[in-house]
């Protein structure tokens, strides 16, 4: 693996840290002394960052496999913790440093759908990431560019990891969630149990999620009373689905993921309608993200 050096950020009490080299991943993000994502443990393992990419398609892929322009794609097994390919390309590649400012930063990845890289995905791509502070916290932008020569199904999302302390709370809305199969692929979308209902603030819990919920309105809300922070999570309208992860809390942290697709939705019967677009050769996707933080 490439050197695993950090590229750092710094504006108005907040710092970003970013590895090129491990799946372009945010290493730290931080208000002061206080760590708005989980920071990194410093090794190889991307998914023991603070939040990484998801593109061009976001959790498992039912099957390994999925249908498009009117062919059967299998994809390879991407991760030994799986049993099917999940989250995409992105997160397991190193991604370029084209630009950095002292308060912003451009990333760049050129997938080729050629060789070994077909079984990856096999729709040639460009994913452009730009990272930035503000006075109000952090923004993302990412953009994905259909270099291929035929239609590409694709979806886009984010990964964050965020630390679970003593009293944390959770707010969002969504309209049903997706109830999961023993491959954790979804099977049924059911109206949001009082369990999993966080349109009201309330304290995390034991929620046992790994879930992906539709209807979401862009929006989630997070707070650590002992710290006094708080930090709004929004995203375009257009990233209806959110997936919330919750292992247990002795691991120290969760997951709220903004993606635009549901789980398995290159498999769906009708996959645009649960949010997979198709972009036209040299057709660009773009979806925004902003971290706000407060103190409270």
């Amino acid at each position: 693996m490439a050197s695993l050096d950090e590229v750092h950020l710094a504006h108005a009490g907040f710092r970003l840290s970013v590895c090129p080299a491990l799946g372009g991943a945010i290493t730290r993000f931080a208000l002061d002394d206080f760590d708005l994502l989980r920071p990194w443990d410093g090794s190889e393992q991307v998914r023991r960052t603070s939040c990484f990419v998801l593109a061009p398609y976001s959790n498992r892929v039912g099957g390994g496999m999925f249908q498009a322009d009117g062919e059967s794609h299998r994809l390879r097994l991407n991760s030994a913790e799986h049993a099917l390919p999940i989250h995409g390309v992105g997160w397991k590649r190193p991604w370029t440093l084209a630009a950095q400012e002292a308060d912003r930063l451009l990333l760049t990845l050129l997938h080729r759908a050629e060789g070994d890289g077909r079984q990856d995905w096999p729709f040639s791509f460009k994913l452009e990431h730009e990272l930035g502070l503000d006075e109000q916290g952090a923004w993302l932008r990412l953009a994905l560019n259909n270099r291929s020569e035929r239609v590409m199904p694709t979806g886009l999302g984010w990964h964050p990891y965020f630390p679970r302390h003593a009293g944390v709370t959770l707010r969002f809305s969504a309209e049903q969630v997706w109830l999961s199969d023993d491959q954790q692929l979804p099977s049924e979308a059911v109206d949001v149990p009082s369990r999993w209902d966080f349109r009201q603030t309330r304290e995390l819990g034991e929620p046992e999620l790994d879930h992906c919920f539709a209807g979401w309105d862009a929006t989630a809300t997070l707070q650590w009373p002992t710290a006094g922070v708080r930090l709004e999570l929004k995203a375009d309208p257009s990233m209806t689905h959110l997936v919330v992860y919750t292992p247990p809390a002795a691991q120290g942290f969760f997951a709220v993921e903004p993606v635009s697709h549901r789980n398995n939705a290159l498999n769906a019967p009708d996959p645009a309608r649960h949010g997979v677009l198709y972009l036209q050769p040299g057709e660009r996707l773009e979806r925004r993200c902003r971290l706000r933080v407060t103190r409270c």
